[in-house]
């Protein structure tokens, strides 16, 4: 009866040191449904990604990004509009948020608006038909010290030094 009692105890010891670690990690409560472990991909909006946490909350399934910055910026919510479009494609809902963590744990909540959701598909746009302009040729440096500076130069037949 004894050991009995202590190894319960230690079970909820466990568990209390679990919930402490995901709460300083920044990740909230709900049921895991992914963990850095399932790539999403609509081909709808030719878009692929992989969240670090999709966490189920009643009926949403909401994305939830780690970001090592300290501070939220553009860049980490265009991710996260990614994650919110791939999300809804996948489980057919429409999450009404997501979150970012930055580093020191902060919860940041970024709402899945219609303005997000139409600037991160105009990127995803914008890139596709960067991508399609990649087998034309550069336009020529300009001076010699751009050539020395470019990180590409051992690999262009137009480089200037």
């Amino acid at each position: 009866m004894v050991i009995l009692t202590l190894l319960l105890g230690l079970a909820v010891l466990l568990f209390v040191v679990a919930l402490i670690g995901r709460r300083r990690a920044g990740f909230g409560y709900g049921r895991t449904i992914s963990h850095d472990d399932v790539r999403l991909s609509s081909e709808r909006y030719m878009l692929r990604g992989q969240p670090d946490r999709i966490v189920q909350c009643g009926r949403y399934f909401i994305p939830e990004e780690k970001k090592s910055g300290r501070q939220m910026n553009e860049s980490y919510q265009a991710q996260l509009g990614v994650y919110l479009v791939l999300v809804e494609e996948e489980y057919g809902v429409r999450p009404p948020y997501g979150f970012i963590i930055l580093r020191d744990g902060e919860r940041v909540k970024v709402k899945n608006t219609r303005r997000l959701r139409s600037r991160v598909i105009s990127i995803a746009e914008h890139i596709r038909a960067h991508r399609q302009q990649l087998d034309q040729p550069l336009s020529p440096p300009t001076t010699p010290a751009k050539c020395r500076n470019c990180s590409q130069r051992q690999n262009c037949e137009q480089r200037l030094v």
